[in-house]
């Protein structure tokens, strides 16, 4: 049933406008590239900080959950399972590893999914055009041919479940601040129990008609490391963040243009640091780009922006504090 439908879209790709599928392929690295992230940030750093941080949290354990499921249930491409689907252009190249559940889906529906969720009640429109960039990032993984139904509803629902529990934890907390060591704690031991886990289970490598090979079992380990680096970097920044208070008394126009020059440092991190570590460490390489990711936004920028003081007479005329 799942291949009839990746043929039929097949069938309909094929036969359409090329551009449509240049798009959705476009569509498709858009999603888990930099500049979601960096919307993200934005809300963290100039509208809601609470807002932002929750968006953070729910993607953050999304990405831990697809990890988990992929080397737990490791189910191959549709194109392995079956030699006429073929994926189009080059998105077979980023199609690596497992094919369940989908991580497209899961950078969608933790970013724009979090930001469509926060805007539902403030600009139904704004919400809407997001709400709609992560059904059409599920729909051109279907499209392109890399992914199955199956694939990317899992990636989605695991993602919103992430999402619901790290909003309860969230208020949970926020009713004791004592109760903050044992979201530290319970992430950090989650972490750790998830990477001694990876390193027990045995996965063989797995090669296509080519002799190409599709499943590597170092690489598959190393990816899963994205999700434990954002997690157990945004439980321990999560305890500072709420323990020193990050005074920011700069308007939303101040922050806003402060933010966008933050960017720029982040933009470099996020897209080169992997490179460096690949030929020493993959799985380096995967943790510190998203450890580093959170360390950055939820640190190192509230920070600066709490000791940049302006004049007297500006403050007096336009002063705005983050909402916590």
């Amino acid at each position: 049933m799942d291949i009839s439908y990746l043929l039929f879209l097949q069938n309909l790709r094929e036969s359409g406008a090329g551009f449509v599928s240049d798009f959705m392929l476009w569509m498709s690295k858009f999603a888990v590239g930099f500049w979601p992230i960096a919307m993200a940030c934005m809300v963290y750093w100039v509208f809601d900080r609470r807002a932002g941080k929750k968006i953070f949290a729910g993607f953050g354990l999304g990405l831990l959950a697809t990890g988990f499921l992929k080397l737990t249930f490791r189910i191959t491409r549709p194109w392995l399972r079956d030699s006429r689907v073929l994926p189009y252009g080059d998105s077979k190249v980023s199609a690596t590893g497992y094919s369940f559940p989908s991580g497209h889906s899961t950078f969608a529906t933790g970013l724009f999914g979090g930001m469509a969720w926060w805007q539902r009640k403030r600009n139904l429109f704004l919400a809407t055009v997001l709400f709609g960039a992560m059904i059409l990032t599920m729909f051109s993984r279907n499209f392109l041919g890399v992914h199955t139904p199956q694939d990317v509803l899992v990636g989605m629902l695991s993602t919103v479940i992430m999402m619901a529990v790290s909003s309860k934890i969230e208020d949970w907390t926020d009713k004791n601040t004592k109760r903050d060591i044992f979201v530290i704690i319970g992430g950090l031991l989650l972490c750790v129990g998830l990477i001694l886990y990876y390193q027990s289970i045995n996965i063989a490598e797995l090669y296509d008609e080519a002799g190409t090979l599709v499943i590597n079992p170092k690489v598959m380990k190393a990816d899963s490391f994205e999700g434990i680096g954002f997690v157990s970097a945004f439980a321990v920044c999560r305890m500072f963040e709420r323990r020193f208070d990050f005074d920011i008394r700069l308007s939303k126009k101040d922050r806003f243009i402060i933010s966008v020059f933050a960017l720029i440092p982040l933009y470099w991190w996020f897209n080169n640091i992997m490179p460096i570590c690949v030929p020493f460490s993959r799985a380096l390489g995967r943790y510190l780009t998203h450890s580093g990711t959170v360390v950055y936004s939820m640190i190192i920028v509230p920070f600066v922006m709490s000791k940049i003081r302006l004049p007297k007479w500006m403050l007096e005329k336009e002063t705005e504090v983050v909402k916590k």
